[in-house]
């Protein structure tokens, strides 16, 4: 009988351990997984060779930011602020995802944590009481959430980590040239002569209506948030010059952009828009628009067509397999980031851009740049690592050239015509020729030519180290 009874509470654990999902980092790698298992079992995407996967790892940025915001609005459904729990506590949440997209376990804490001189070095345990919290929201944020679209682009088990953060961060000294909490706005005696607030990172899940105190207000502030609804009064502010939303998944049916003529800085990053406002033009003034690491994939033809004033334009990570021909209409940009998108041609018309000074087109699946960049007198930094290029136009301007990882497989002859160049990477190219008349570059400082034929294998040639001692002589830094 007494077997039969222990027999019984072996399996009934068995069965408890098979349904529980969640864990904390020391009781998964102890009963279900130790790191090597994780490892093998769970593609780890920090480790994905940026070549073959690099833009899943941006949809993976997408996607942790999501999760951590979905995590504090559930905790809100259930009557649990997580920014007004009694530990201030940065906690990793890494989920374990089957090849379905379903999460097969939940695990916080520090995995595969360092331990020096038998001393833990990080510490990421939670009280009783907090405990018993995270465990009624991560229940339900299980039943909830799937991650579908990257499992379907992995094909594989993976692991997806975000951070949550409990409490709220109280250690800010007071400045004397801004307002970094909501108590300091609160207390304020002189409000007009307050120009900036900088209340990112509060945990604040509504708008501060404190922030209206403050009528000569040049500078906001509210990145990193959990804000979803904002006032229509926030352009009552004559003076803005700066406002970012960013890390807030802004309600952008109820959001409005107004004509104004004095904002110049709008951060509008990981807020969750899946197009360009259309009430957005109205901001003639615009010189500076983050608008990356969101979901657009396509812009409709006119997007661009009213931001003549805009300087600088950041549209990293938003997914897009083209631009519009308006893009021409951004005649005064001076600086265009187009990391990590989907795009395999560039327009003709951004050779109509003639202020422009960076052009950053890493991370697509260019094959080759228009003839018509040429004309671009002023471009002096062209970023162009990790795509399928395999020809260049000339540049004559050119003071930065990257094309590190690409698909030359003869070195570019319009480099040796750049006077003014002074770094180049054409690393991990498919080169076999010593590009030799780079001696002949007068300003060049830095070249990175490793991972070409030329230079590969244990024993370089001779020719190959003469040239590079050339260089060196003249204080070039070779690598």
């Amino acid at each position: 009988m007494r077997k039969l009874f222990l027999l019984f509470i072996v399996v009934f654990n068995s069965v408890v351990a098979q349904n529980k999902k969640i864990y904390g980092s020391e009781e998964f790698e102890r009963v279900i997984m130790p790191p090597r298992v994780q490892q093998h079992e769970y593609l780890n995407l920090s480790t994905i060779s940026l070549d073959s996967k690099q833009n899943n790892l941006m949809v993976f940025d997408l996607e942790a930011k999501k999760f951590a915001n979905d995590f504090f609005k559930i905790g809100l459904g259930l009557g649990v602020n997580i920014a007004e729990l009694n530990q201030n506590v940065f906690l990793p949440v890494t989920l374990f995802i089957n090849e379905k997209g379903e999460i097969d376990y939940l695990v916080y804490g520090f995995l595969n944590r360092g331990v020096i001189n038998n001393r833990r070095m990080l510490f990421d345990s939670l009280n009783s009481t907090n405990e018993k919290y995270f465990f009624q929201i991560a229940e339900k944020f299980l039943n909830q959430t799937k991650v579908s679209k990257l499992a379907k682009q992995l094909s594989s088990k993976f692991q997806l980590s975000f951070t949550i953060q409990l409490g709220k961060d109280l250690n800010r000294k007071p400045s004397k040239t801004f307002i970094s909490t909501i108590s300091q706005a609160e207390l304020c005696d002189r409000p007009d002569t307050v120009k900036t607030l900088m209340l990112n990172r509060l945990s604040l899940n509504e708008f501060p209506q404190v922030v209206f105190r403050f009528k000569n207000l040049e500078k906001l502030d509210l990145s990193n948030n959990y804000i979803v609804k904002v006032p229509k009064a926030i352009w009552s502010f004559k003076k803005l010059r700066f406002l970012s939303l960013s890390g807030n998944y802004v309600d952008y049916q109820s959001f409005k952009f107004k004509r104004n003529s004095h904002l110049k800085d709008l951060n509008l990053q990981f807020t969750g828009l899946d197009k360009i406002p259309k009430g957005l033009k109205k901001n003639k003034k615009l010189e500076i628009l983050f608008i990356g690491n969101n979901d657009f994939i396509t812009f409709r033809n006119k997007d661009f067509k009213h931001f003549k004033n805009l300087k600088s334009l950041n549209l990293y990570n938003v997914r897009a397999k083209a631009l519009p021909s308006s893009i021409k209409n951004l005649v005064n940009l001076t600086e265009l980031d187009l990391y990590h998108n989907q795009l395999q041609f560039l327009p003709k018309e951004l050779g109509e851009l003639k202020n422009l000074k960076t052009l950053a087109i890493a991370y697509n699946q260019l094959w080759n740049l228009p003839d018509e960049i040429s004309s671009l007198s002023n471009l002096q930094f062209l970023y162009a690592h990790h795509n399928k290029i395999n020809s260049l136009p000339y540049l004559p301007n050119l003071q930065l050239l990257d094309l590190g990882y690409n698909l030359f497989k003869v070195f570019p002859e319009q480099i040796y015509q750049l006077q003014a160049l002074e770094e180049l990477d054409i690393s991990y190219n498919a080169i076999n020729e010593i590009p030799m008349n780079l001696i002949k570059l007068d300003k060049l400082q830095k070249a990175f030519l490793r991972g070409n034929p030329f230079n590969k294998g244990s024993v370089v040639s001779e020719e190959y180290n003469k040239f590079v001692n050339i260089l060196e002589n003249r204080d070039v830094l070779v690598r």
